[in-house]
């Protein structure tokens, strides 16, 4: 099945001619930024998180309400253009900037509003986790999301969202109460459990192919505001020691504690880790109770599990979360670094997989970390057919987030990320992360969106809401033909 248009629907080149003819057709009815290469504002406009994207769009459309997205959307129909939507701006693919045609930027659309009484919160299309963290804190709410604060909330979300609170409460798209969207044809929708029921479902995983989410609409779970977390750090010549602890002890948590791991290259100037320690190859430990912080079973166990293996290092304390850990790694994932990553989901971590892990970490040159995140819980209390969703079994996701600054290393370092996917296999699982897909992995778009099967009702529902596939500039749900 194709994935891709064919040429003979190619957009038309973005000339100044286009650009005047869309300023005209939006007058009076786009209140936002119109921002064409000329701008002074273009260049910081066209930049996304990972600097290996550097695509030049034609035209920026910088929306600040559901109008000007409405607007947007009518004049990029019209002139056949195919546009791509930034929010966060973290695709590490870079699907938020369109070369050369035309980008709708729903950065202005950030506003939250907490509805406390009934635990429901409602973002805008442009949030990122940090607005709502931050709104949501002083309620003793979350919701339930991913691991950085600058992470766009409509990205994340439509292709699933893990997060921290992902054992206790499930993934962030599970989290949905309604959604305003604005259609291919313009028209605006709300879309719930009752109405539009198929597109609720898709949604859930299907990520950006079925039009512009404007508002989300969550429930909120209660926590904290603080959060109890236990961390601790390895040498290399005990790391593999301490994985094989972990993996032997993860299958028998409760849900109420999440427990990652992370092979860093140079240990971050973090609040538990000691000054000597900062710019060392250390793999971390991290157990976060997911309840009360100051539960009595919390504090036991997050000890324990702080204190496997021979730690060079252990720490326990408590931290707000919105303020705190929601942010612990900002700054190593900041915005401006070229970055590269490889997700797969685990089936077994073997002994000669934790070997494999700790042979490639412990003299890898690029800079960044190995991920083990741990997952199951509540994610599994959903029907795999529930949602779009899929592969919600596995209780162990990897994640090799590499990063550098230097171009002339893309090729051995990406070559390098590959080659240790390649030599994992035996102990991978099936499918991969949708939200991680990377430019060199297109061919996998179907594996992603759960198979041939769910991708094929995926195509009904797309073919229904979207039947000219205007919404392409992604990881591409192709209409299903009629009939």
């Amino acid at each position: 099945m194709s994935l891709t248009s064919s040429d003979a629907d190619a957009p038309p080149e973005m000339d100044d001619e286009l650009r005047m003819r869309i300023a005209d057709q939006l007058a009076g009815r786009f209140k936002g930024d119109i921002i064409g290469p000329d701008h002074p504002g273009y260049e910081a406009a066209r930049q996304v998180w990972n600097a290996m994207i550097d695509r030049r769009p034609g035209l920026i459309l910088r929306c600040t309400s559901t109008a000007d997205v409405v607007a947007a959307v009518n004049v990029a129909r019209g002139c056949g253009l195919y546009p791509s939507l930034r929010c966060g701006g973290h695709n590490v693919a870079g699907k938020a900037m369109s070369d050369g045609g035309l980008t709708l930027d729903l950065s202005g659309l950030r506003e939250v509003t907490v509805d406390a009484a009934n635990k429901l919160v409602s973002v805008g299309g442009g949030g990122r986790l940090g607005d709502v963290d931050a709104a949501v804190a002083g309620h003793g709410l979350i919701v339930p999301a991913g691991i950085m604060s600058e992470t766009g909330v409509a990205g994340l979300s439509l292709g699933g969202g893990i997060g921290w609170f992902s054992r206790k409460h499930g993934l962030t798209c599970d989290q949905f109460v309604s959604l305003e969207m604005v259609l291919a044809s313009g028209e605006v929708i709300e879309v719930t459990a009752d109405e539009h029921p198929d597109l609720m479902w898709a949604l859930k995983g299907g990520g950006g192919n079925f039009g512009v989410v404007t508002r989300f609409t969550f429930r909120a779970q209660e926590f904290g505001p603080m959060m109890r977390i236990g961390v601790s750090l390895y040498d290399v010549g005990d790391a593999a020691e301490a994985l094989r602890e972990y993996a032997a002890i993860v299958p028998t948590l409760p849900r109420t504690v999440g427990w990652h791991a992370a092979l860093k290259h140079d240990m971050p100037a973090l609040p538990f880790v000691p000054p000597e320690l900062v710019g060392a190859r250390m793999l971390m430990l991290v157990a976060m109770w997911l309840d009360d912080a100051e539960a009595p079973d919390g504090v036991e166990l997050i000890d324990r599990l702080s204190a496997i293996g021979q730690p060079k290092v252990t720490a326990t304390t408590v931290l707000p979360f919105a303020a705190g850990v929601q942010k612990l790694i900002d700054k190593e994932f900041e915005d401006g670094h070229r970055y590269y990553t490889k997700e797969a989901h685990v089936a077994q971590l073997a002994d000669e997989a934790i070997d494999k892990l700790v042979d490639f970490w412990s003299d890898m040159p690029m800079e960044g970390e190995v991920e083990i995140i741990g997952l199951g819980g509540a994610i599994g209390d959903v029907p795999e057919d529930a949602t779009a969703f899929s592969n919600r079994g596995y209780l162990l996701w990897l994640n090799f987030a590499m990063r550098w600054d230097d171009p002339a290393c893309d090729a051995d370092y990406m070559g390098r990320t590959r080659a240790i996917v390649r030599d994992l296999e035996p102990w991978v699982g099936r499918g991969v992360y949708v939200n991680m897909l990377n430019f060199d992995e297109m061919d996998r778009v179907v594996e992603g969106l759960g198979g041939p099967e769910k991708y094929a009702k995926l195509g009904r529902v797309k073919a229904q809401y979207d039947p000219g596939n205007l919404f392409r500039a992604n990881y591409n749900i192709v209409p299903a033909p009629a009939g």
